[in-house]
């Protein structure tokens, strides 16, 4: 489980996914939680995620995660990796909020979350991203967690990225959120 000021990042194990997959109110009672209507854009991503994790079970902590708003214990989105940290050290994060917490600076905390759970793990030497290629919400929220625009990407999307060097030249306590 990854903690920040006002997040809970779950990793979601086959337990979880199978709850889910058996009712979102499965869910909500196994974690004490609320899940509301629409928590994902993306629904079927969890099932491809759970056939993923099913398969690999090593993936955990390095792929899907719940993210839980901790004062209103309400599922308010999902994030992680997209699998391990790959043999050059770069790993892959993806995050989606829903709508009613987005523009409140939880995409920025999970980004950062997920950042620092990275380069804590001394095998990780780059962290990156992609986007649709527009400059959005989700651009401003890669660049307040201290990735920068490297190119463009297959499938006409941007790449971004913040190296093991970068991330550590990054002053002491500041706070990216604001």
């Amino acid at each position: 489980m990854i903690l920040t000021p006002r997040l809970q990042l779950l990793p979601c194990t086959l337990q979880y996914f199978e709850a889910l997959l058996q009712g979102e109110e499965v869910l909500g009672e196994l974690l004490n939680i609320h899940i509301p209507e629409p928590w994902t854009e993306f629904p079927e991503v969890v099932l491809v995620a759970y056939d993923k994790l099913r398969n690999d079970p090593s993936m955990l902590g390095w792929f899907f995660y719940l993210v839980i708003h901790q004062e209103d214990k309400c599922l308010m989105g999902a994030g992680g990796f997209k699998g391990r940290p790959d043999r050059n050290g770069t790993v892959e994060i993806g995050y989606e909020i829903s709508s009613r917490y987005r523009e409140q600076g939880y995409g920025t905390e999970l980004t950062q979350a997920l950042v620092r759970f990275a380069f804590n793990h001394s095998y990780v030497n780059k962290v990156i991203a992609h986007t649709e290629e527009e400059y959005n919400a989700a651009v401003k929220v890669l660049q307040k967690s201290g990735m920068h625009f490297v190119g463009e990407a297959p499938e006409q999307l941007w790449k971004w990225e913040i190296s093991r060097e970068e991330y550590l030249a990054l002053p002491l306590n500041k706070d990216l959120t604001l």
